[in-house]
């Protein structure tokens, strides 16, 4: 079977990603190394100054939401990645774009 994977970054510290299309931590694990290469033309462990292998911590959910940001064109410019679950209250007029699964990655 092949794996359509996807990886979003969260935020601008390039410590924080998001897989969609596997539920794997090792695809995940190689999905995001291949993403900081072809993105920074660097390993991770260069990119982050790193002595030695950058391990990353993995949370798999199924039922991820994208709190849509601002730009209705184009909903996933400034989105925010949440988890319902976690008792965060969403307004009832805002509409999630989810659920999605896929795992938080983060170094």
């Amino acid at each position: 079977m092949i794996e359509n994977i996807t990886v979003w970054e969260l935020g601008e510290d390039s410590d924080t990603w998001f897989v969609e299309g596997t539920s794997d931590a090792h695809s995940a694990d190689e999905a995001v190394r291949g993403w900081v290469e072809i993105n920074t033309g660097q390993t991770i462990e260069a990119f982050t100054d790193a002595d030695d292998l950058v391990e990353f911590n993995f949370k798999l959910r199924k039922d991820w939401h994208w709190l849509p940001g601002g730009d209705p064109k184009n909903p996933l410019v400034e989105a925010a990645l949440l988890y319902p679950h976690d008792g965060l209250l969403v307004p009832d007029n805002v509409q999630l774009m989810g659920p999605f699964t896929g795992i938080l990655v983060q170094s």
